[in-house]
């Protein structure tokens, strides 16, 4: 894994330039709110951008109308980025399992959203091996936020 300073500003613009046209298909809006004070992190920008397309993508996926909104601010020591959608949202009940690979809410044989069930174990992983981490707040019907913490400096072991 790399540990080197980049540009978050850049990779924050490269993610969201690689859901937008995904969204348009959909007539999804979609928004950011980005502090200027998110200059540059150190890390592995491969993989932030990586966890940031994963997120985005989800957003997109389950979400028919409305719009996506990438919010990213800086608290203390911590990157603080959230995915916030209008889609389906999830049951609280569910959300204990959401992180775990090969899981997917909507598992039956008329399964409506295409998927593997990797990406958001995938993210997760990303996330605690860079020192941070995700979670969810949700409400069927109204909509996600995923939320996901990252050190702005890590010391490496």
């Amino acid at each position: 894994m790399s540990h080197d300073p980049f540009d978050m500003r850049a990779t924050i613009r490269d993610a969201l330039g690689k859901i937008e046209p995904l969204a348009g298909k959909k007539g999804l809006n979609v928004t950011s709110a980005i502090a200027p004070t998110i200059v540059s992190i150190v890390g592995d920008r491969r993989r932030v951008e990586q966890i940031l397309i994963n997120l985005l993508t989800n957003a997109v996926k389950f979400t028919d109308l409305g719009e996506i909104r990438l919010e990213g601010k800086i608290e203390g020591e911590w990157l603080v980025m959230s995915i916030i959608d209008t889609g389906i949202g999830i049951r609280a009940e569910d959300i204990a399992t959401l992180f775990k690979p090969f899981r997917q809410l909507d598992s039956g044989t008329s399964r409506q959203y295409e998927g593997t069930g990797l990406g958001l174990s995938i993210c997760k992983r990303l996330v605690d091996s860079m020192g941070g981490e995700i979670r969810i707040e949700s409400e069927p019907g109204k909509g996600s936020r995923f939320i996901f913490t990252l050190p702005l400096e890590r010391t490496m072991p």
